[in-house]
């Protein structure tokens, strides 16, 4: 009985299988009603002429692993920058830059530390407000006077504290009144004199380049004797430069002080020509000027006749300062 039964299991299972694969699979064989369609790459293969089929209405064929579609462009490469060309100084370009170099200053936010504390020597001489103003005259605690001034009226700064700013006027410095900052031209006017500065101070040492490029190019031997070699730091206490230290006292070269001169250097004779013309005894003196911008090295040369300095002029350019 067992065996009659696992007979019948078997022969069921086997009639299974042969209707399972016979109506998608042997079907169009056998009968030709349709046309087997496999998958390929491309799209779809017809069996009997091994062709490429017609993709199902729909559906779209993707691409196989790792192959770009013919129909879409391979994405190409970045294309690498070519590397700045290196640009090569003359000797004259280097000489220029170390006898003429241009300020280190520093930026306008480190030099008002974020507007938190502006030097006295930044201030303005005058600012604005973009709001009426209202002064009192205070005199031993008591108000005895009042005063309202239109917007744009020059009025004095007296200090800045967080963001509130004391303005005095300019016609009545006893009267004074506090205001945010903001409705005043206070960081704007600072703002420009700083660029009006950098500005100025790139412009002339641009400008001294210039000239002396010039005077070298007219003379290309020139620059053998204009390279020499720093100034010596040694003793200032040489009785030769007591005329020279004198004038500087006294405010006779322009911008510098006697307190910013760094070191002193006895040329003895030279001959000049141009608006100095003649023999002079010479002293050279570099200075380190220091202001709220920066320091910005500096180097004169004093003419002295008879024991006096005549001139204070460039070293090189021979102008007068």
């Amino acid at each position: 009985m067992k065996s009659f039964l696992t007979i019948l299991f078997v022969i069921c299972a086997l009639i299974g299988a042969g209707w399972y694969f016979y109506d998608p699979y042997l079907k169009p064989y056998l009968e030709g009603g349709e046309t087997l369609m496999v998958p390929t790459d491309d799209g779809l293969i017809d069996p009997a002429t091994k062709k490429p089929g017609a993709t199902p209405t729909g559906t779209s064929a993707a691409p196989a692993p790792g192959k770009v579609p013919a129909s879409l462009p391979a994405a190409a490469k970045p294309a690498t920058p070519a590397p700045a060309p290196k640009v090569v100084k003359s000797e004259v370009d280097l000489f220029l830059e170390e006898k003429y170099p241009m300020p280190e200053i520093l930026p306008l936010l480190t030099i008002v530390d974020q507007w938190r504390q502006v030097p006295p020597k930044a201030y303005p001489s005058e600012v604005a407000a973009t709001v009426p103003i209202s002064f009192e005259l205070i005199v031993n605690g008591q108000s005895v006077g009042a005063s309202t001034v239109a917007p744009g009226t020059p009025l004095r700064p007296v200090r800045l504290a967080g963001d509130q700013l004391t303005l005095a006027s300019i016609a009545n410095p006893a009267m004074n009144t506090v205001l945010p900052v903001e409705q005043t031209d206070f960081k704007q006017r600072i703002t420009k004199r700083y660029e009006d500065f950098v500005a100025a101070k790139t412009a002339d040492v641009t400008a001294k380049r210039d000239k002396v490029r010039q005077i070298i190019a007219a003379d290309p031997g020139r620059l053998a004797a204009l390279k020499g070699g720093p100034l010596p730091t040694g003793p200032t206490d040489d009785p030769r430069f007591t005329p020279v230290k004198e004038s500087l006292r006294r405010g006779e070269a322009a911008s510098v002080t006697l307190e910013e001169a760094t070191s002193f250097q006895w040329n003895g004779n030279e001959t000049l020509k141009g608006d100095f013309a003649g023999t002079y005894e010479t002293v050279s003196v570099h200075f380190e000027v220091v202001t709220i911008f920066g320091k910005f090295p500096v180097e004169y040369k004093a003419l002295l006749r008879s024991g006096k300095v005549a001139a204070w002029i460039d070293p090189i350019t021979q102008e007068r300062i």
